[in-house]
């Protein structure tokens, strides 16, 4: 594969809904630009945390552990449900904000699946390492990362609480995805 076909599948990988976008379009909610950039930087310093080991050492230990893979995608579900349930919240008069931030996009990102199948099965033999591999990986993930914040700025809004009915869509979203990951762990 070369270079504008992997960052080509990389875009079409990452855009597509899943648990790290559906926490980028949350977090979204009243950012403001310097905070933008921070969370950017997070998604792609967190896929390549990922990327990087899993693509150097990954792949061998993973075909002779595979309940290994099974673990990771139970906790990435684990952690979905965690976050559906705190952003469903307990309808009250004084809703309290919920806050969305660096933290939970960074772990929502360490245990997305989307990483090891970019490690895996999309990665050329060069490796992320490759100076024109990782220019394209991280303005691809960049890319796919700045719609899905701009996508719930446009949604969310920009007042001082997010909408109830936002937050049970997203809370559903979030659930959606962890049962999807638990049945595909099981």
């Amino acid at each position: 594969m070369d270079t504008p076909a992997f960052a080509a599948s990389v875009v079409a990988l990452l855009i597509l809904p899943g648990p790290t976008n559906a926490v980028l379009a949350m977090a979204s909610h009243g950012l403001r630009l310097s905070r933008m950039g921070v969370l950017l930087v997070a998604v792609i310093l967190t896929y390549l945390a990922v990327i990087v080991p899993v693509s150097l050492f990954g792949g061998p230990f993973l075909q002779q552990h595979p309940a290994v893979s099974q673990g990771v995608k139970l906790a990435s579900a684990t952690w979905m449900f965690y976050l559906a349930l705190k952003l469903w919240g307990r309808p009250s008069r004084q809703m309290q904000p919920v806050a969305i931030g660096v933290r939970q996009v960074v772990a929502t990102t360490l245990l997305n699946p989307k990483a090891i199948i970019i490690a895996l099965a999309m990665l050329p033999s060069r490796g992320i390492l490759a100076p024109d591999l990782f220019v394209s990986f991280v303005v691809a993930a960049g890319g796919a990362s700045c719609m899905w914040l701009s996508i719930g700025r446009l949604v969310l809004g920009e007042g001082d609480q997010m909408p109830l009915a936002a937050r049970r869509c997203g809370s559903a979203v979030l659930l959606g995805f962890c049962v999807l990951l638990a049945l595909s762990a099981l």
